[in-house]
């Protein structure tokens, strides 16, 4: 590994910083995309991936850094934007701020919706900043990595996050791997990959699979609108009025919890899809094990909406390194930043910082700046938020329908799109009703891909030759670390269980 190139990109940081500040297009640009981004992000349906795909084609008729400003900007206010309404509504408004949901809506119901974000806009500042810092430093060397993990690796990453996601969002992990796995047999259906075989494609929509936007909608959004209206008396959500800002005080006393979430957050950015699923929910499996009050997780703590937000924003930082340096989208938002430097003829992969020198470089200040304005835009607008907040039920929740109509069809622009809706959210009206975690079963939906194809792939691979499979390092870590969360989560449960024993006499 050549040294000296790393360290002459780390050189450039001072005149690249000055450029940047000193451009007010490229300024302005990215600032555009911070607000699309923290706009889109906050309405259910619509993903940075959505916008960042809408507006590629604009970037034509742009130079290459005002291109790639706006696109960043858009990615960092849309990913930053899910826990606005995770807290607010229960609805993510990204996939990865499904883990939000946990203590932020609680937190909005005990009439505490400014700290829960502000602790979420802490949170994701910090994630932004730190992980992109972390992508400056650890770029060449995590690269390395990157390069160790296969099929078998990926899988064992989702199934990760899918067993830590079911043990964390129920009282009862077996209720949260029930519904985890549901998701997994919901991601089954459709044409599979390696073979195009239709699994369960008894129609021609269901030959396609079933989108992912609708039953995110329908599972959080559609089924807390059916479980408000069985309600005699709706609950009424109030908070003060005001500014929501950034609390670095209170950023400052959980310093640990934040930097354990930034590290989850970029290493398992580097894993291509399951990372920015999985982090947030390893990051708050992680939080909730160190902290003085695990009591309060899952029931409205502001340390699990840190380690969330944390993890889901530096994931960002992870997600760029194989996208830079092996041209190898880390997640979707990645991916279209690739098409993106393709079309203005910058060639991501091992000779980009000598091709381009200081480009890395610009890519991290860029997002730096665009996590600024976001965090000033969303500070600008919480009093809207909150707003919305303490609107009365009767006029919000037909709203909320509307909007996830409107976000289903804005999916796939067909009908089949807003049943599936429909029908999600009928089922997680009925999971709720019976005590049964929601979250589980949207990474379960997600992941669910990565899991069918990366274990037969791996099991193609090395057909013939399991033990060299399961002998492979990084995968015998992962898996010590999947059957450690298993036991003791079952252990844990069974003393929760246990009936007391009366006192001896």
């Amino acid at each position: 590994m050549n040294f000296d190139l790393i360290l002459r990109e780390w050189g450039y940081l001072p005149s690249v910083v000055l450029d940047v500040v000193t451009d007010p297009m490229l300024l302005f640009m990215t600032a555009l995309g911070s607000f699309i981004g923290l706009i889109v992000g906050m309405l259910p349906g619509l993903s940075a991936v959505m916008a960042m795909s809408l507006l590629l084609g604009f970037t034509f008729i742009v130079p290459a850094d005002e291109a790639i400003g706006l696109l960043i900007g858009i990615y960092v206010g849309a990913i930053s934007a899910g826990g606005v309404t995770a807290i607010l509504l229960n609805i993510p408004g990204t996939p990865a701020a499904a883990a939000t949901t946990l203590d932020g809506f609680p937190l909005a119901k005990q009439g505490k919706a400014k700290e829960a974000l502000s602790a979420a806009f802490g949170g994701s500042f910090t994630g932004d900043m730190l992980g992109q810092l972390c992508t400056l430093i650890f770029l060449p060397f995590i690269a390395v990595l990157a390069m160790r993990l296969g099929d078998w690796e990926f899988f064992l990453v989702a199934m990760l996050g899918i067993v830590m996601a079911g043990a964390l969002a129920a009282d009862n992990p077996l209720k949260g791997w029930i519904v985890a796995f549901l998701g997994l047999v919901i991601a089954m259906v459709g044409m599979e990959v390696l073979w195009g075989y239709a699994r369960f494609g008894y129609t021609r929509e269901l030959t396609r699979g079933f989108n992912f936007v609708p039953a995110l909608i329908g599972l959080f959004g559609i089924s807390e609108v059916l479980a408000v209206l069985r309600q005699t008396a709706p609950y009424q959500l109030t908070t003060r009025p005001g500014f929501v800002g950034i609390d670095f005080r209170f950023l400052a006393g959980n310093i640990g919890n934040v930097l354990r979430s930034v590290g989850v957050g970029v290493g398992m950015g580097i894993v291509p899809g399951a990372g920015e699923s999985a982090a947030p929910w390893i990051a708050y499996e992680w939080s909730k094990r160190r902290s003085k009050h695990p009591e309060l997780y899952g029931k409205g703590s502001l340390e699990g909406v840190v380690a969330a937000e944390t993890a889901n924003n530096a994931t960002s930082g992870g997600a760029l390194i194989p996208a830079l340096v092996f041209g190898i989208p880390g997640s979707g938002p990645t991916a279209i930043l690739i098409a993106a430097l393709f079309m203005h003829n910058i060639r991501p992969g091992p000779m980009l910082m000598i091709e381009w020198p200081g480009f890395v470089v610009m890519v991290v200040v860029l997002f730096w700046v665009a996590a600024i304005f976001t965090r000033l835009f969303a500070v600008v607008l919480s009093p809207f938020f909150v707003h919305i907040l303490t609107s009365p039920r009767a006029l919000l929740l037909p709203i909320a329908a509307t909007l996830g109509v409107l976000g289903s069809w804005a999916a796939g622009f067909t009908l089949f799109d807003v049943y599936t809706m429909l029908g999600f959210g009928i089922l997680g009206f009925f999971l709720r009703s019976r005590n049964f975690p929601l979250a589980p079963m949207v990474l379960g939906i997600l992941v669910g891909g990565i899991v069918d194809t990366s274990l037969r792939r791996a099991l193609l691979t090395y057909r013939g030759e399991m033990f060299e499979m399961l002998t492979r390092p990084v995968g015998m870590v992962l898996m010590t670390v999947l059957i450690v969360v298993v036991v003791t989560q079952l252990r844990s449960y069974a003393r929760r269980a246990a009936p007391e024993k009366p006192p001896a006499d």
